[in-house]
């Protein structure tokens, strides 16, 4: 009877011990399928779709300039249209590197954008010498919309603007906007007896030109002598009459407070400022980001316009009050300007590949 007791005694105690450890095994068993979605909430990477990118601008423009607002523009452009998930850090005023080392930077790796300008492109591709032409695009001298709307048009034609898109993209490069912070340049003089009204006005003439290979063709052709002369040192070079003028643009010499007497409002030269990124870096990013980056370019453009159209007549009427005699020539006179200028086109024929197919779409468009 005793014997039969404790045989009941030790079977009651296995059962209990038998519950328990089936309890804790149910519990295990239940924390470890739990486990996995924790570890997914936690610990896993996040989708593209929720992954935040930030993209390295670079360029050495002041930030009072356009080529900085523009840039926050488009920051905050295309923060807005990803809701957060792409934006840009920018450093001005060449603060990474010389602007001429910008796009060897972009195709290292180093920065992901640049906001540069077709005379600096040119010295990676000279197809970009494109802008520097005389008389590309038609324009009204009291007009800037013409001249501004003309340029948008070719570059967006297939076989003009968007052509050298294609011709970067087998570089390596992604042209995100054809932009601009200027209207077209023309010949501007120090000295108010030397006004600039049609090209004999300029023969004998020593004006900077920015270098590069079509502003000095341009140049010579109206019998002038171009000096190549270093920005910060043009002002200076302006006062002291090391030179009687130079080549440049209507905002830039007003914002600057460049000692000039008179201009002729001819486009003797195009100046663009594209926003271009690596290809690589555009490709390594979701498809949704790409067509934001893609869209808020062609966006820039537009906005690109607004600006310089606006402050393109501002600085018309500010020079003129200034005492800035602006010669708005006649049609006779730029047909003279057309003429003598036309040795630089045929430079550019000769020397830049591809460069008389881009002048045949000009013609086609025009």
């Amino acid at each position: 009877m005793k014997k039969s007791w404790l045989l009941l005694c030790l079977l009651f105690v296995m059962f209990l011990v038998a519950c328990g450890n089936s309890s804790n095994t149910t519990n295990s068993s239940s924390s470890s399928q739990k486990a996995p979605e924790s570890n997914n909430e936690t610990d896993s990477p996040a989708s593209s779709e929720e992954e935040v990118y930030v993209l390295k601008v670079s360029h050495g423009f002041p930030t009072s300039s356009f080529m900085h607002t523009y840039m926050e523009w488009f920051d905050e452009e295309i923060q807005k249209r990803s809701e957060g998930r792409l934006s840009l850090e920018i450093f001005p005023s060449g603060q990474l590197m010389p602007i001429d080392q910008e796009i060897p930077a972009v195709l290292q790796g180093q920065i992901d954008i640049v906001h540069s300008t077709s005379p600096i492109l040119a010295g990676f591709d000279p197809i970009w010498n494109f802008y520097e032409l005389p008389f590309i695009f038609n324009y009204d001298p009291k007009d800037p919309s013409v001249f501004l709307e003309n340029r948008i048009k070719f570059n967006n034609s297939e076989n003009g603007g968007q052509k050298i898109v294609k011709m970067m993209e087998e570089k390596g490069l992604k042209v995100l906007s054809l932009d601009f912070i200027d209207m077209f340049g023309s010949i501007y003089t120090n000295d108010a007896n030397k006004p600039v009204t049609g090209p004999d006005s300029v023969k004998g003439l020593k004006l900077r030109t920015p270098g590069g290979l079509i502003g000095p063709e341009t140049v010579k052709a109206i019998s002038a002598s171009s000096m190549t002369i270093a920005g910060t040192e043009v002002i200076t070079a302006l006062q002291q009459g090391v030179v009687d003028g130079l080549l440049t643009v209507p905002i830039y010499a007003h914002d600057a407070k460049l000692p000039i007497k008179s201009f002729s409002v001819v486009p003797l030269f195009n100046s663009l400022t594209p926003v271009i990124m690596s290809l690589e870096k555009f490709e390594s990013l979701p498809e949704d980001l790409q067509e934001i980056l893609v869209q808020t370019g062609k966006d820039l453009e537009l906005y690109a316009k607004e600006q310089v159209e606006e402050r393109a007549i501002t600085a018309y009427t500010n020079l003129e009050n200034e005492g800035v005699n602006i010669h708005y020539p006649s049609e006779e006179e730029n047909r003279q300007w057309e003429e003598a200028t036309k040795p630089a086109r045929e430079v550019f024929i000769n020397q830049v590949e591809g460069g008389k197919e881009l002048l045949e779409e000009l013609s086609n468009l025009n």
